[in-house]
């Protein structure tokens, strides 16, 4: 009987962990193509727009999520809101821009994510932002939703405590509840982009990296142009050909691996390192990122 109790309250325990183990996802998406940069707890993810941003492995609960979207002129709007997350889910918001009115985020889908059951009910799956969202246009600060008696902004919009700085938008350096800033990410986790490097750029990617004399000036300029954007696997090949030296190619070939866009091509890699034990090094590194 004893035994029968110790196994239950082990499964017990198990089940608990995973359940506080579990990650999130999430995925933000401009409702009509429109180009945005993203900050996620203050950290930059994006930069030159995108309108796709998937972030996987975070840490459940809360998150400040800041937008710059362009409107012409060399003018943006800045919107600031914040999310919650629940944990095994992957969440999905699209990002409102529509004349006249203020921006919104709006979640639209949380699925399980593969490996995870659904969450717990009660409590989970949304977070007021009637009051958390706001949005920078010339110089102004204002929020989305009417101000409500006892609400701490005054008449002109002004962020709370932001003392004497006249409409200032709110400071970006503080993230509260959360963070990347604080590593509050999982191992593993990464950014996906929907921009794909064209053809053009890779042609002046290649000519640039070519023009330089050591692996050592050439792996920035290929790392800089993947930090922000996709690359289909036939043009990471191209760069990792540019290398001189086996292992740069192989740390070229780790670190384009999970910004390929194409990526049941991947084996095309295989074509750009020298000699084949390089290839299956690198096939075995996929096979245990999986």
């Amino acid at each position: 009987m004893k035994k029968a109790l110790l196994f239950c309250f082990g499964l017990l325990l198990l089940a608990a962990a995973q359940l506080q183990a579990a990650p999130a996802n999430v995925n933000f998406t401009s409702e009509r193509g429109t180009p945005f940069n993203l900050r996620f707890d203050g950290r930059a993810l994006t930069r030159g727009g995108a309108r796709q941003v998937h972030i996987d492995r975070i840490v459940p609960g809360v998150h400040w999520v800041d937008f710059a979207i362009p409107v012409g002129y060399g003018r943006s709007i800045n919107y600031r809101t914040r999310v919650f997350l629940d944990s095994g889910l992957e969440t999905s918001y699209v990002l409102l821009t529509r004349p006249g009115f203020a921006p919104e985020l709006r979640k639209v889908a949380a699925v399980p994510l593969r490996g995870y059951g659904p969450p717990p009910r009660g409590g989970q799956g949304g977070y007021p932002n009637s009051n958390d969202d706001y949005y920078y246009e010339d110089g102004d600060v204002h929020r989305n939703q009417p101000t409500e008696p006892g609400d701490d902004t005054d008449s002109r919009g002004n962020y709370p405590g932001g003392g004497n700085n006249g409409g200032n938008y709110p400071n970006s350096n503080s993230y509260p509840n959360g963070g990347y800033n604080n590593g509050n990410a999982y191992p593993g986790s990464g950014v996906s982009y929907n921009r794909v490097l064209s053809a053009q750029d890779v042609d002046g990617l290649v000519a640039a990296m070519h023009r330089q004399s050591f692996d050592k000036d050439r792996m920035p300029m290929a790392q800089q142009a993947l930090s922000e954007s996709a690359i289909r696997a036939e043009d990471l090949t191209r760069l990792m050909k540019e290398l001189s030296f086996e292992s740069a190619k192989m740390d070229l070939a780790k670190y384009g691996a999970a910004r390929v866009a194409d990526r049941q091509n991947l084996y095309r890699l295989n074509d750009g390192f020298t000699f084949s034990a390089s290839a299956r090094e690198f096939q075995e590194y996929l096979a245990q990122q999986r």
